[in-house]
């Protein structure tokens, strides 16, 4: 088990690839006069990445509010310092902006040492592995492998989306794939957009590689040209970070704008070459021009196979015999990082009793797969949170008409529908048949954490309601309901256990430390809900009866 300090030393060693850290460490205490703490470091490999401050909250296990009083107490104000800045001017998407022109950015080697497969004889003649991990363990995925080389080695596709939720091995897949393939191919080169680089930068870096640092300018069209001319392998990971937080799926980050162009002409005009985005969510020029019969393809990871699960969970201690195995794989859909997290939860907790664990304990979702979780659920649209939060009440397939009838939605139809396409491009909803009928659910792990991630949301109104005495904070209380009258009786049950008690007993908690006095609270709530047009009520007064603010 890591230490504090050791997780937090641990925390984004992707930044040290591309800025001095030492110098910035060593010049950020000389302006501060103070020793710079393990978090700053933390904190500051972490926006040099491009993270947000919530998101870096969520990392080190703080609040959001006490995170950022401590950062504008302290690195912030460093960071103005040995950026010749005016104090109390900094914002965090500004930090690598300031000292990138202070010269703190390093310049990036253009040939990096390939990771080598002793089975692989012949390898690209210019290979550039970027930020590719080096994967030392590969389970399963034999099928995918297999249908992934024959798109790009035999259909010569242009332009290939390999797709899934986080956590799921995206990365370790393609990792495996350039390995098998890199020898059909003049160029190879990995870059990782985490940090939203500006398609201008990218494409200058490219060239600068794939042409042997001859600069030849900086457009698509330049890249175009070296692409019809040598037969390139191009990689680009973490491809949602160039995609704009809290909107449907399409939209671009300001600077980002031109990757649209790259992706329609790279998938569209006459070249050798291909290129490979790994991401989380599927753009748009992917999804509206992909298909069997197209050079550009679509590919959705999804879990290991039942083999591939069983040599995973091996691997971690398993015999492979133990009772439950099957049970537990499927319950966990086969996720990879989701079987190792709890792996280790059965050999410490439960002595390897696989049955044991599935006995006495509900879904568990680690710190690695809660922030992956955290990570995407953060980019959505309102509506799409609003979405996955009525089909984690439902906790069963929901049909269109369904969904549309018991939402109470100020959006038309067509952006309803637009919501569940853009939820599905993001690998977070299945969508499944029933009689015929196109029906939508979540997998189980996503499932946890949006129940989780609800309930959550919902204790805070209720405490703002209880503290302040009025509905001026409802929300989700009044747009979702908390446990479903004509819902089967499993279901009911179900959604009485994680979802109406725990919201119960917080308000009890709550309303015994206040000392409050609920017959009072529930006469002021009822009179300011007089005071309200009937029809914005929705969902108001029957979750207040249910957790006891109504009569």
């Amino acid at each position: 088990m890591l230490s504090d300090n050791e997780h937090i030393e641990g925390l984004f060693p992707e930044a040290a690839q591309n800025w001095d850290l030492n110098r910035l460490y060593v010049d950020l205490q000389a302006a501060s006069g103070k020793e710079i703490k393990p978090f700053e470091k933390a904190c500051l490999r972490g926006l040099l990445c491009r993270y947000r401050p919530g998101q870096l909250a969520f990392k080190l296990a703080w609040t959001s509010g006490a995170l950022r009083v401590e950062l504008n107490k302290g690195l912030y104000r460093s960071i103005e310092a040995i950026s010749e800045q005016p104090i109390n001017t900094l914002r965090w998407e500004k930090v690598p902006e300031w000292l990138e022109a202070k010269g703190y950015k390093t310049q990036r080697q253009n040939l990096h040492k390939p990771i080598t497969n002793s089975s692989i004889t012949s390898q690209a003649s210019l290979v550039d592995w970027g930020e590719a991990p080096n994967i030392q363990t590969f389970y399963g995925r034999t099928g995918d492998l297999a249908k992934l080389e024959q798109w790009l080695v035999r259909d010569r596709c242009h332009l290939l989306a390999i797709c899934g939720m986080g956590g799921i091995g995206k990365t370790a897949l393609t990792v495996k794939l350039v390995e098998n393939i890199q020898s059909q191919f003049d160029c190879l080169i990995w870059r990782s957009l985490r940090g939203a680089q500006p398609t201008a930068q990218l494409i200058t870096d490219l060239l600068q590689f794939l042409n042997h640092s001859q600069q030849t300018g900086s457009s698509v069209s330049d890249l175009l040209e070296i692409l019809r001319q040598k037969r390139c392998l191009i990689v680009l990971d973490d491809f949602e970070a160039t995609l704009q937080d809290g909107e449907l799926v399409g939209a671009y980050r300001q600077g980002c704008e031109l990757y649209a162009d790259l992706l329609q002409r790279v998938g569209s005009e006459r070249h050798q070459s291909s290129l490979i985005l790994i991401g989380r969510e599927q753009p748009k020029e992917i999804s509206m021009n992909q298909g069997e019969d197209q050079p550009i393809r679509y590919y959705k990871v999804n879990g290991l196979q039942r083999q591939g699960a069983f040599d995973l969970l091996r691997a971690r201690g398993f015999k492979g015999s133990e009772n439950g195995l099957d049970a537990l794989i499927q319950q966990y859909r086969g996720n990879p990082s989701a079987l190792r997290i709890v792996a280790g939860t059965i050999q410490e907790l439960f002595n390897g009793n696989v049955s044991e664990f599935l006995k006495q304990t509900a879904l568990a979702l680690g710190d690695v797969l809660r922030t992956l979780l955290y990570e995407q659920f953060e980019r959505l649209s309102k509506l799409e949170k609003d979405v996955l939060y009525w089909l984690a009440i439902k906790h069963r397939p929901v049909s269109l008409a369904t969904l549309r009838s018991e939402m109470n939605l100020q959006a038309t139809g067509s952006e309803l529908i637009d919501a569940l396409e853009s939820l599905r491009w993001r690998s977070l909803i299945e969508k499944v048949s029933e009689q015929g009928e196109v029906m939508f659910l979540l997998e189980p792990v996503v499932l946890k954490y949006v129940s989780r991630q609800f309930v959550e949301e919902v204790n805070k109104e209720i405490m703002a309601i209880t503290m302040q005495q009025n509905l001026k904070s409802i929300n989700l209380l009044q747009s979702h309901i908390l446990v479903e009258d004509r819902a089967p009786d499993s279901i009911r049950a179900m959604q009485i256990r994680l979802v109406l008690k725990p919201i119960k007993d917080k308000l009890s908690k709550v309303i015994s430390q206040n000392n409050i006095e609920l017959e009072t609270l529930r006469e002021l709530l009822a009179s300011h809900q007089q005071t309200k047009p009937a029809e914005g009520t929705g969902y108001t007064e029957v979750n207040l009866a249910l957790v006891g603010l109504w009569w």
